[in-house]
């Protein structure tokens, strides 16, 4: 569990996209007014993710809850985290920043950083649960289309966005991004961009690549081609960051599920570069890392199943690599990010910065390591 000065120091930048939630079955909305709307998507989640699970690490995690939990600061401290995120300004107003800095400034020591466009509109989403209560959700006045998504989340942030948020870092970075994959995504693959400049990626230590990509509806694979997609990714990303002077750097990459796993990498016969760490999440089963499965955590709900799921993939990823870059072994990195995505279940969104939630995942942090060392609690599982 040991980690390094040098390692807790970095800063962790957490790229991310920002979707406008409109919640409230679309086919009765307008007869019973029942519209909810908050600002969500992965980013604020994984940011979210980041910042808890290291909190969690530093003052519950090792060795117990630490002194500060009771100095006379309300909350627990701020983390070393930065988020950024591209918003169109079509669509969004003072009133989604404010929503915004509620949920992130409490967490994060800096303010988050959004990158704007004139020309585009925030994507804006319908979610809701049908009859079966099965999660639900469509776009919103094309916010997929070159006006939303496709356009907006082009080059946003840049390179040059993410060295002018962090000109003031004296040392390396980590840096995670949720990046849209596949044959045709959003953004059509310029949402990486960043990857290409040098300068930046000589300031990376840790990358962390999260690729988005759907199986089939029917047949619950990925196909060839997107599969094909997230290896260009992820080979690309091993190119931009193992230079010949930076052979210590780390490239994690967290596929979303087994079926971007199998088709990115199992059916291609390459993981990447030897040094890169492939983490495989797979939803309320747990996940896997180095082939090796890491147990979900028990969920403290009234029937022990998700209050609501979205987002919790996305927390556990950012929690994953900023524990992993700043010093914490794989196995502690997991359990912390398995925890993380665990108490993100038990809440409607995302939960509140409080001590209370860190110790809560502490809790389920430490249920997954004591699952992981007593073989007699978990049937050892292999991911092929």
């Amino acid at each position: 569990k040991a980690s390094s000065n040098a390692d807790d120091s970095r800063r962790v930048v957490v790229i991310g996209k920002i979707i406008i939630d409109q919640y409230g079955d679309p086919a009765t909305r307008s007869s019973n007014n029942s519209t909810k709307i908050t600002v969500g998507g992965g980013g604020p989640q994984a940011a979210f993710g980041a910042a808890a699970a290291l909190a969690c690490r530093d003052h519950c995690f090792r060795g117990g809850v630490s002194s500060l939990r009771y100095d006379s600061s309300e909350f627990p401290p701020k983390q070393k985290v930065t988020f950024m995120g591209p918003i169109g300004l079509q669509n969004w107003n003072q009133q989604y920043t404010l929503a915004l800095d509620r949920i992130l400034l409490p967490m994060l020591d800096t303010p988050p950083v959004l990158i704007s466009s004139n020309d585009h509109i925030t994507p804006t989403i319908d979610i809701w649960h049908d009859a079966d209560e099965v999660q639900k959700w469509r776009p919103v006045h094309g916010s997929f289309d070159i006006t939303g998504a496709d356009g907006l989340w082009r080059n946003r942030p840049s390179a040059a966005d993410i060295l002018a948020a962090i000109q003031n870092e004296s040392g390396d970075i980590v840096l995670h991004s949720i990046v849209e994959s596949g044959s045709s995504p959003p953004s059509k693959g310029e949402d990486s961009l960043f990857l290409d400049d040098a300068q930046l990626m000589s300031k990376v230590h840790t990358l962390g690549i999260e690729p988005v990509v759907f199986p089939d509806e029917c047949t619950l694979k990925v196909s060839d081609e997107d599969g094909k997609s997230v290896s260009r990714l992820v080979a690309k990303a091993n190119v931009s960051l193992m230079k010949e002077d930076q052979t210590n750097n780390k490239l994690l990459v967290i596929t979303p599920d087994k079926p971007c796993f199998d088709s990115a990498f199992v059916k291609v016969g390459s993981y990447g570069n030897p040094s890169t760490e492939i983490i495989v999440r797979n939803g309320s089963n747990g996940s896997f890392l180095k082939q090796h499965h890491i147990p979900s955590a028990t969920l403290k709900t009234s029937d022990n199943t998700p209050v609501n799921p979205t987002g919790a993939g996305n927390a556990y990823s950012a929690a994953y690599v900023a524990c992993r870059g700043t010093g914490s072994s794989p196995e502690e990195a997991a359990c912390l990010a398995s925890a993380v995505g665990a108490v993100v279940c038990e809440y409607e969104h995302l939960p509140e910065w409080s001590w209370s939630v860190l110790e809560r995942i502490a809790e389920a942090a430490k249920e997954v390591e004591s699952k992981l060392t007593n073989p007699s609690i978990i049937e050892s599982k292999t991911m092929l």
